[in-house]
């Protein structure tokens, strides 16, 4: 790998923009801000041309590129960023969505509210935040009829009892059952399961909404349904901390936190309302796709690399990228932008499987690039720099000569600096820019763990001809 002097960063690669729109619609990890994907790929393509992101996540880099007239190839081992990528692009009707929300309402929004109701002498409201303290109910909070109003309540043996009536056997619908990978790291615990990081009341009530999804016949609509369950699973859970203090002063009244990273379930959390949380996540996203139909695209979508040149653009495929990048030609792709994963900074498929879980999706552990502290998945750093050298390999073959390949790098590791430019150094590459860009405090959720850093490395490379 040959260095060149570093030409003149443009300004707007320096800051992230908020997350806005459909870039607000679903949780992913390491989102990158749509607005540098952008710039970058304005800077090194053109309209009509192939554009590739390996580890697509949470497919910005693949919107980006559809809505600035690119072909668009996202690869991803992760099968719901495949979900959560198509669902980014997809255009639907809202009228459709808006009817198809108020059956779904009609059927199941009393018999889960049912699950929430609060007694109060010969008045039945229903609850909306529940909070609990080392496995004990300590504050309830309601609206009353025609209120915006919360009212914030010791809780009463009712309340009680009917939060703890909720039994696992009890629950006549699917909810995952699966183990979590046991990973002190991210806090999933030896033995414990998907299904315990939700309350009982909370696992029947999302059972219900999900297997009246699940019956919708129109498969886009059934779709951003199942996306905005997904969507709205984080803040049904325990992991919903509490927050006591703003600015070192202790707050009057307890607020909503949310779930972050990991399953880490605090002493003191608190239960959501399942229709409550559904809602909300469904405005959002019934607002963004209002916004996406003004767009001028259409999705062509293809089922092979040869399909691209027939009129379509776009392939997503849902598999390992050291294998897929096998079956592309050589010198096919124009350019290549990605964010890889960082060694073990996140352990992607194990974070998501309180979403692949619930949708029943298969996930391929095996073939993971990820250094994993779980001991049962033996994915030592040796493991990850092979696999990941592999995908360098492919993409040197597949990129075009004198084309470029931008990766997002994050790490103050010198050991993952050294590995990385030791596996890219194998390769016919230069060095055409450094830039870094600072994340705005609402654009992006920045993991304080060490060895990571406040901002992002934007590296690019060049193909050198042969």
């Amino acid at each position: 790998m040959k260095s060149v002097e570093d030409g003149k960063s443009d300004k707007n690669l320096h800051e992230a923009k908020t997350y806005t729109g459909i870039y607000r619609m679903h949780k992913y990890w390491s989102k990158k801000p749509y607005n540098i994907v952008r710039t970058l790929i304005k800077r090194y393509s053109k309209n009509g041309e192939i554009i590739l992101d390996p580890f697509c996540g949470s497919g910005i880099s693949i919107n980006e590129s559809i809505l600035l007239n690119r072909k668009s190839i996202g690869i991803d081992i992760n099968p719901i960023a495949i979900f959560i990528t198509k669902q980014l692009l997809t255009k639907i009707s809202v009228n459709d969505l808006n009817e198809e929300f108020k059956s779904l309402k009609d059927d199941v929004r009393s018999d889960i509210n049912s699950s929430y109701k609060v007694s109060r002498g010969d008045n039945v409201f229903v609850g909306t935040h529940f909070l609990w303290s080392e496995g004990e109910l300590v504050e309830v909070r309601y609206r009353k009829h025609n209120s915006r109003k919360k009212i914030l309540d010791e809780p009463t043996k009712k309340d009680v009892d009917l939060a703890k009536s909720f039994t696992k056997d009890k629950i006549s619908k699917f909810y995952p059952n699966n183990k979590l990978i046991y990973n002190t790291r991210i806090n999933a615990q030896k033995n414990m399961r998907v299904c315990d990081l939700f309350s009982n009341r909370n696992l029947y009530s999302l059972s219900i909404l999900l297997d009246r999804i699940n019956k919708i016949k129109k498969r886009n609509i059934r779709d951003i349904l199942r996306f905005c369950f997904t969507s709205a699973l984080g803040q049904t859970t325990k992991m919903v901390f509490v927050i006591k203090k703003r600015g070192g002063k202790l707050l009057k009244k307890k607020q909503l936190g949310s779930w972050i990273i990991g399953y880490w379930i605090p002493d003191e959390h608190f239960e959501l309302n399942v229709w409550n949380c559904f809602e909300n996540k469904f405005r959002i996203i019934k607002r963004a796709k209002l916004k996406q139909k003004k767009l001028d695209y259409r999705i062509k979508a293809s089922k092979t690399f040869d399909d691209l040149s027939n009129k379509k653009n776009l392939l997503l495929l849902n598999a390992p990228s050291q294998k897929a990048l096998k079956k592309f030609p050589d010198d096919s792709i124009d350019y290549i932008i990605t964010d890889p994963p960082h060694g073990n900074r996140q352990p992607f498929l194990e974070l998501s499987m309180i979403w692949n879980s619930w949708l029943n999706f298969e996930v391929n552990y095996e073939d993971e690039i990820v250094i994993s502290f779980s001991k049962e998945r033996h994915k030592s750093s040796q493991e990850y720099y092979k696999l990941i050298t592999l995908v360098f390999r492919e993409i040197e073959r597949v990129l075009k000569p004198n084309r470029y390949f931008t990766l997002m790098f994050n790490s103050l590791d010198k050991q993952s600096w050294e590995s990385l430019f030791q596996c890219i150094d194998k390769f016919n590459f230069e060095m055409d820019k450094t830039e870094y860009l600072n994340y705005s405090s609402n654009s992006v959720l920045q993991d304080t763990r060490k060895f990571s850093l406040k901002k992002d490395f934007i590296l690019t490379f060049k193909k050198i001809a042969n």
